[in-house]
């Protein structure tokens, strides 16, 4: 799909989205080839991308609250500054994605890839991450505050500043080197559940 059709497709579900579905089209990109599209900007609330592929494809400031990205593939996707709020990316594929200052608040990423990540100032609070990859992902400045991360992969992450209040860690990975970046009082509680890796080069 060429980036004529998509520009077309942004406007008519802007209508819709404007006019309450009486005039234009809702977008559907359910399971469409998208590589290296240009999204930066829109507004695609509660849009279904799953089982795209939407590798290297740009989000940046875009509204996605909503939106079902369940099975996507979106490696080195952009996402800066986008609003993720309440989206969906169970199983999806971020693997190198960017995501700073990006806002996840109440996302569903169970079992979402993230590895080598760029998730630095993002806002996760609330969001449900049960058996989330996060192996090498930059953590920094991150806010997990009530987001549950049962059985989540911190292997070799960057967790300086990561605020991790009322969050739910049970069974997590994680590196002997970063225990002591969580508050202390998190730790004693869910340490036992801990699988502690001694160390991990990066």
């Amino acid at each position: 799909m060429d980036q004529e059709t998509i520009d077309k497709m942004i406007e008519e579900h802007e209508l819709w989205s404007n006019y309450g579905g009486d005039v234009g089209k809702k977008a559907n990109f359910h399971g469409l080839k998208l590589n290296d599209i240009d999204l930066r900007d829109s507004d695609f609330q509660n849009v279904d991308f799953s089982e795209a592929d939407l590798r290297g494809a740009n989000f940046n400031r875009a509204n996605l609250q909503e939106s079902n990205f369940l099975l996507a593939n979106l490696q080195e996707a952009d996402f800066e500054r986008a609003n993720l709020t309440k989206a969906s990316l169970q199983k999806a594929d971020l693997r190198f994605a960017n995501l700073w200052y990006a806002n996840l608040k109440a996302a569903d990423l169970c079992r979402a890839d993230l590895e080598e990540a760029s998730l630095q100032f993002t806002d996760f609070s609330n969001a449900v991450m049960i058996g989330a990859n996060l192996i090498k992902a930059n953590l920094m400045d991150a806010n997990f505050v009530g987001a549950n991360l049962e059985g989540a992969n911190f292997c070799g992450t960057a967790l300086e500043n990561t605020n991790f209040s009322d969050a739910i860690l049970t069974g997590i990975v994680i590196g002997a080197e970063n225990l002591p970046k969580i508050p202390s009082e998190i730790v004693e509680e869910y340490r036992k559940t801990f699988w502690l890796i001694e160390s991990m080069k990066k």
